[in-house]
């Protein structure tokens, strides 16, 4: 996913020697969680909180002159978002518009719906990636009390990863925009657990947040269909058909009014052009949809997730799909990679680092009870 920026730093060597660094950065990961583990508890509060304060001055400053060519001058995906939000704002269609570069808007109506507090309070969606990007610490964490190896990974995410670096310093919504998607999948997945009561209305109310926060990109509706298999099989099939249901119902509650002027004029169908440079319902990316169900059925019922680390692979695969369409059409148009556009299976980010930490046991928060007393003899 950073191949793009890598690109931009230096040529195929900076691509080379960044993946170089990654593979030691993987290697003195664990000695590094074993040194966090063994610090005061207070340590790594602050280290988050320096961290998130850093970011959040970083994004206030700008992107400096000398790194334009790098980063990129503004984004035009968030002011994708900017311009759609204006335009619905005004009483308009949002979808005619276009960015300042001359793009159509092609960010799903649930992207606009989520950016809409931070451009109305704040003056510009891009905010959201401030947010987000917090909220993603917890998420990994599995609650507020941090732990030491999801928040090291957290933080060589937020900070290392030089595409999320990129898309959080320009407004680009890709990787913050899929972290309450994330956060929708994990909290279907513990409504839908048999010991937590298993209440329908906080499935139902889940499942809804699910529709709302995967309405962002075409690709995420996959992410809908895996968590409804996953709940099928951990709470039974009428649940995991609830999931499906309500979520896609809620999909086309947003989508449909803004397809009665006609399919001609809703732009989020021209980010087909990511995958095969045609805009629009082309019969390539219909032909690309039905293998892609095909397969992504095939392989639901080959493993069956059950598991949160299952399910968290399985939604990183799907998402990071368009971004491996995308190298094998450059490898068969040039025969290099260097210039595919693997920029829209950053969506995959945050399910890759959930499923990387889901496994990991999180510890008891309840008191212990008495050590036991032998009796007396």
């Amino acid at each position: 996913m950073s191949v793009h920026t890598a690109m931009n730093l230096g040529g195929p060597p900076a691509v080379v020697a960044y993946a170089m660094a990654a593979g030691v950065v993987a290697l003195l990961l664990p000695p590094a969680i074993g040194l966090l583990e063994r610090t005061p508890s207070w340590v790594l509060p602050a280290v988050a909180v320096a961290c998130l304060a850093t970011l959040t001055v970083v994004f206030v400053v700008g992107v400096p002159r000398s790194a334009d060519l790098v980063l990129g001058v503004g984004s035009d995906r968030a002011n994708a978002l900017d311009v759609a939000l204006g335009e619905l704002a005004a009483g308009r269609y949002p979808y005619t518009a276009t960015t300042y570069l001359g793009n159509p808007i092609t960010p799903l109506p649930g992207a606009l719906l989520l950016a809409a507090p931070f451009r109305f309070l704040a003056g510009t969606a891009a905010w959201q990636n401030v947010v987000w990007t917090a909220l993603l610490l917890p998420l990994l964490n599995g609650g507020w009390r941090l732990r030491a190896g999801p928040t090291l990974l957290w933080l060589l995410t937020v900070a290392g990863g030089l595409e999320v670096w990129r898309e959080f310093l320009v407004g680009d919504d890709l990787v913050s925009g899929a972290v309450p998607a994330l956060a929708a999948v994990i909290w279907t997945l513990r409504a839908a657990r048999p010991d937590d009561g298993g209440s329908v209305r906080v499935l139902t109310a889940a499942a809804v947040a699910l529709g709302v926060t995967t309405c962002t990109r075409p690709h995420l509706a996959l992410v809908v269909v895996i968590v409804a298999a996953a709940v099928g099989l951990r709470a039974g099939r009428n649940r995991g058909l609830l999931v499906g249901g309500v979520a896609a119902t809620a999909w086309v509650v947003l989508i449909v009014p803004f397809l009665l002027g006609g399919s001609a004029r809703f732009s989020p169908l021209h980010v087909a052009a990511k995958v095969t440079d045609e805009r629009g319902l082309s019969p390539a990316i219909v032909a690309i949809a039905l293998v892609a169900a095909v397969l992504l059925g095939a392989a639901l019922w080959r493993v069956r997730p059950t598991s949160d680390i299952a399910v968290g692979w399985f939604c990183a695969a799907v998402l990071a799909a368009p971004s491996l369409l995308s190298l094998a059409r450059a490898l068969f148009e040039t025969g290099a990679v260097w210039g595919a556009d693997l920029t829209l299976g950053a969506v995959a980010v945050p399910f890759a680092a959930w499923a990387v930490v889901a496994g990991v046991p999180v510890p008891s928060t309840a008191p212990r009870g008495e050590d036991p007393v032998p009796l007396a003899a």
